[in-house]
């Protein structure tokens, strides 16, 4: 979570009973502000040493890049797309 870390600002918030934390921050490509939310134990686990597909398995591919790089997934889309 290198960009998240240093660029984000998060909220923390308990939802169905648990510990939530709310990433946001600008995409690095297009400027749009951009907010992944993870569960307060997964963000234990991934300070912990765990790699952050097991961290947080349930966030989207897209979800964990951005937290990682900061590209948002309209801006993978756009920069990567076949076109």
């Amino acid at each position: 979570m290198r960009y998240a870390d240093r660029y984000c600002q998060y909220t923390e918030s308990f939802e169905n009973g648990q510990h939530i934390y709310a990433f946001t921050g600008p995409c690095v490509v297009t400027g749009k502000p951009v907010t992944v939310k993870v569960p307060g134990e997964g963000l234990f686990a991934y300070r912990s040493g765990a790699h952050i597909q097991d961290a947080f398995p349930t966030l989207s591919a897209d979800d964990r890049e951005f937290l990682i790089s900061g590209m948002s997934k309209e801006a993978w889309d756009a920069t990567f797309s076949e076109e």
